[in-house]
């Protein structure tokens, strides 16, 4: 029998299917707020309380970084060839059984495993809410990603605000605590995103990668590049260039508030974006904002005084809310549509990889050179691949 719809030659389509975009937000601000507990104390824990030599501290945090680009490698995988539902569930599931273990089980060297298993999780989680993202359609893309990076930093504005009064009342609170969000996160993933149809959109997309002729940009790679070279630079904020300021003479609570006023102005800058983004092209937001980025290294140059420091953060933070959340949307507009999730992993990847290198290349320039010698150097690879991007992206000005 020859039904309706095939006489009349109505031949459907698969519906779209996606996350909502406000349970994206929400989940994204716990998981910060969780993530933003633990990396601030993670150094300072092994050193001072566990009694470790800085050099061991540093092998354990590049450690946690390449355990979370084999999650993200895999987060990618997970979400084009299985379910990203169960992917999610998983994932959530082991960074909340590791928390929960470390609120009780903190000593040396146990605490290192669990890092080293929280880095994997966490590596899981990072792309598969990125490739989550990339199913939304009915917003812009560039707004969905600027609005999750907003969300995101919302949640480390807390998470940072909170734990150094969580720390002087014993590291199980800050463990504790972290547990607590991702509780709720697991709770909200549970309830939330078990889309219905997105595994069976997922596995569709993956048949037709296979079969696919989409040839990969060769701008993708140098924008892979990019964003390798940003947070290997981004990482030197976060260690070496706390030192270098108590070295000048400055206060831990003068650094403490680089990080306060980064998130304000982030949280304000990434508001009054999100009414422009779709105007502006997305080649040049995250050109322009990398290039502002590089432009901060050349002020840390000369930076002796607390003035300057705070101007180059400035800097870098405008160079940050242009181009960081734009990464991610740029790479899924010139992606095969049919592997958002491969993408967005390549992408996380490259962003652990800058992670996981930059203490290690900044600690060698610093024992063999000079702080000026990094930061110049810093600059000058940053600016290669802005360069090396803007020429590539000339063939595939999509906005």
């Amino acid at each position: 029998m020859i039904s309706q719809s095939s006489q009349d030659g109505d031949v459907r389509k698969p519906q779209h299917v996606e996350i909502n975009a406000i349970v994206l937000y929400i989940t994204t601000f716990f998981q910060s707020t969780g993530a933003s507990l633990i990396w601030p104390i993670t150094t300072l824990y092994m050193h001072n309380v566990l009694h470790q030599s800085m050099t061991v501290a540093g092998i354990v945090v590049m450690g946690l970084s390449v355990t979370m680009m084999i999650g993200n490698w895999l987060g990618g995988k997970l979400f084009d060839h299985w379910n990203p539902f169960k992917a999610l569930v998983i994932s959530v599931g082991l960074a909340l059984l590791t928390l929960l273990s470390l609120t009780f089980w903190n000593s040396w060297p146990v605490f290192a495993i669990f890092m080293l298993i929280s880095g994997f999780a966490d590596g899981l989680i990072y792309t598969l809410l990125n490739s989550y993202a990339t199913t939304i359609q009915t917003i812009d893309t560039r707004k969905v990603f600027n609005l999750q990076y907003l969300f995101m930093n919302v949640g480390v504005v807390a998470g940072t605000a909170v734990v150094g009064f969580l720390f002087d009342y014993g590291v199980e609170l800050v463990f504790g605590g972290a547990a607590v969000m991702y509780g709720v996160f697991f709770v909200l993933v549970l309830k939330f995103f078990n889309v219905k149809g997105l595994a069976k959109q997922s596995t569709r997309a993956a048949e037709k990668a296979a079969k696919s002729t989409f040839k990969t940009p060769v701008v993708i790679y140098a924008i892979l590049g990019l964003a390798f070279s940003f947070y290997m630079s981004y990482i030197l904020w976060e260690t070496v260039i706390a030192t270098h300021m108590t070295d000048l003479g400055m206060t831990a609570k003068d650094y403490s508030f680089l990080w306060t006023l980064n998130g304000v102005i982030i949280i304000f800058g990434q508001g009054l974006l999100d009414r422009f983004i779709e105007r502006l092209p997305v080649r040049w937001t995250v050109l322009g904002g990398s290039t502002l980025f590089a432009l901060s290294f050349l002020i840390l140059i000369q930076a002796t005084t607390y003035p300057m420091f705070v101007f180059s953060f400035v800097i870098l933070t405008i160079g940050e809310i242009l181009s960081s959340p734009q990464i991610p949307a740029w790479i899924d507009d010139l992606s095969d549509p049919n592997a958002k999730g491969h993408a967005q992993g390549l992408l996380t990847m490259f962003v652990s990889l800058g992670r996981a290198i930059g203490p290690l290349y900044g600690g060698l320039l610093i024992d063999s050179g000079s702080y000026k010698l990094l930061f110049t150097s810093v600059f000058a690879i940053m600016f290669f691949f802005v360069l090396l991007t803007g020429l590539l992206s000339k063939r595939h000005v999509r906005n």
